[in-house]
């Protein structure tokens, strides 16, 4: 177990191609952190660096509290599972997580240990004679995080591995994983595309994009009280909503207007974005935060937007209304029972406690002074 840190990380590829830039990093012992990201953001980079598989071109690894720059992979003490479960099919499930240990000379009676303890706590005991080919995909995970976890390392690297799963194995494992964590009390650092496996995983999460860090927080900070436009899109699904338009005075009042949609700007948000009056900026809410005017129990009070329903999801436990509001497309979560029909005219109201403003040229958000959102 130890502290895993990136300082001042830059890689960068032939044709000065950069992986991830100036990127910091610090895991502390027994935390759970997520990297999340899009596609070429730069997270599996950085999880190559901390493993090895990548040479670092500027700064600095740490691993327990040494600099492993130099150090080669097998000697970083580190476990990594990938996304590609790359069992040997000509060997059992034992042997497989075994493979390691026995390179390593380890006694028979410790790798036998070893072993049956990792495939106790994952549940694949009665697997262990079998070969990957009479595996289901979960089980081929299990067999790849046991063979990780006989190792005993000082930290776990995750790079994606549950892309290969259906929807409900995903689910399934995203839970084992955490009671891995809470048993295991060790350190894993986890890569994945996927917001939803950040948010239920992380004890923090790294956002990054174009190879830099956008924000670093705890799960529900990040949701709350997003740093930028970017990730405010990025956690959160459905995404948050944006629209384009301008702060200004109106009547002696502050109020955010994009063509025919005007809302009234109150305290303490008008106090934290005064500043930007007479600016563009972006206003941004979440599905949740938008409701049926004929169903609100306050009064409209300048928050009212009028729309026409576009397309209409059930999904079971709520409903995702998609609404167009001008030139802007919104989505609005409603109740299960809500009975909008495609092209009927709907008047919703936004919480204006709730919403983000964003400078428009640089995407910081500027609504955070407010104190809580």
């Amino acid at each position: 177990m130890a502290e895993v840190v990136l300082e001042n990380a830059t890689k960068t590829y032939p044709g000065d191609v950069v992986g991830i830039e100036d990127v910091s990093l610090h895991i502390q012992d027994q935390e759970f952190l997520v990297l999340v990201g899009p596609s070429g953001s730069g997270k599996s980079t950085a999880l190559r660096l901390i493993a090895g598989l990548e040479d670092i071109t500027k700064g600095n690894v740490y691993i327990g509290g040494r600099v492993v720059n130099d150090v080669p992979p097998k000697d970083r003490d580190i476990a990594m599972v990938f996304q590609n479960y790359a069992l040997y099919p000509h060997m059992s499930v034992y042997n497989n997580m075994a493979f390691g240990l026995k390179l390593r000379r380890f006694p028979k009676s410790e790798i036998k240990k070893r072993v049956e303890d990792a495939a106790t706590i994952l549940g694949i005991k009665h697997l262990l004679a079998r070969r990957p080919r009479a595996l289901s995909g979960g089980e081929r995970q299990r067999v790849a995080v046991g063979r990780a976890i006989v190792r005993q390392p000082e930290a776990f690297l995750f790079d994606e591995p549950l892309s290969n799963l259906d929807a409900k194995l995903r689910v399934e494992m995203r839970a084992e994983l955490s009671r891995l964590h809470h048993r295991l009390q060790t350190t894993m650092i986890y890569v994945t595309h996927d917001q939803v496996e950040a948010m239920t995983l992380g004890d923090r999460i790294a956002v990054l994009n174009d190879g830099m860090v956008q924000q670093i927080a705890e799960p529900l900070e990040l949701y709350d009280r997003p740093e930028n436009r970017f990730v405010a899109g990025f956690i959160g699904t459905p995404p948050m909503n944006f629209i384009e338009g301008r702060l200004g005075t109106d009547a002696g009042e502050m109020a955010f207007t994009s063509g025919s949609i005007r809302l009234r700007i109150s305290d303490p948000l008008r106090a934290a974005v005064s500043d930007h009056s007479g600016k563009e900026v972006t206003l941004g809410v979440r599905p949740e935060d938008i409701e049926d005017a004929t169903s609100a129990s306050a009064e409209p009070d300048g928050r009212s937007v009028d729309t026409v329903v576009r397309v209409v999801e059930p999904l079971g436990d709520e409903k995702l209304l998609h609404l167009q509001a001008g030139e802007w497309q919104l989505v609005a979560k409603v109740e299960p029972h809500h009975d909008a029909k495609v092209d009927q005219q709907l008047t919703v109201l936004f919480d204006i406690s709730k919403v983000h403003l964003f400078d428009k040229a640089t995407g910081k958000n500027i609504s955070l002074g407010r104190g809580e959102a």
